[in-house]
């Protein structure tokens, strides 16, 4: 079984359109939903924004159902000039840029001491299909030139809220895990918020056709 972690409803709605996936409630009081794709049996779980939401979806899935690897998709924020609106991009690293004991113990930003390492590593054997970019993860929304700064620091072109924590319970529970982003604006590009939406829109509707390429791997 494939679990698969989604921030928003509208992140995952063309995918529960599209194969008719049930709907059920979790006991924590999250939305799971059931299905296949290509003859894979999956549970979709809406974990709400943010870091810990993101934690205890996955931590659940894994707690809960026999699950083989673990799936996040969703939106992000671009950096660079390397990233591209309304592209599909799969996390060959991730980071938590908002995690910061450098003042403490003088290690990097990011660095975390369970793991002795700032990254962890999706998969990325089956996205070859996709380019690759390196996330940071926090839990704020990455605008002001304090966080692009940290984040260029740490050589990611890409940002959300979410994926890095997924990674870190996949990491904590040996668990296999992939990781694929859609970018709705970049940070400079002078968009306004009713072309973010739009470019929203138009990411969601393309999350289906990226995961049955996934899981057809």
């Amino acid at each position: 079984m494939v679990g698969i972690v989604v921030a928003l409803d509208m992140e995952a709605k063309n995918v529960i359109e599209t194969v008719g996936a049930v709907e059920k409630k979790a006991k924590n009081g999250k939305k799971l939903y059931f299905g296949t794709i290509e003859n894979r049996n999956f549970v979709l779980i809406i974990s709400g924004i943010g870091k810990v939401n993101a934690a205890l979806a996955t931590q659940y899935l894994i707690d809960n159902f026999p699950i083989d690897y673990i799936v996040n998709f969703g939106s992000v924020g671009g950096i660079s000039d390397k990233t591209e609106i309304c592209r599909y991009y799969a996390v060959d690293k991730c980071c938590q840029y908002d995690f910061d004991l450098s003042a403490l113990d003088n290690v990097p930003v990011g660095y975390i001491q369970d793991f002795d390492t700032v990254y962890f590593y999706p998969q990325t054997d089956k996205l070859k299909f996709l380019p690759n970019a390196s996330l940071a993860t926090s839990d704020r929304f990455t605008e002001k030139d304090t966080d692009i700064k940290t984040v260029l620091d740490l050589k990611s072109t890409i940002f959300d809220m979410e994926g890095c924590a997924v990674a870190q319970v996949c990491t904590t529970n040996d668990k296999p895990f992939y990781i694929f982003k859609g970018v709705t604006d970049v940070h400079g590009s002078g968009n306004d918020k009713n072309t973010f939406y739009e470019n929203l829109n138009k990411v969601c509707a393309g999350f289906y056709p990226v995961l049955v390429k996934l899981l057809a791997e």
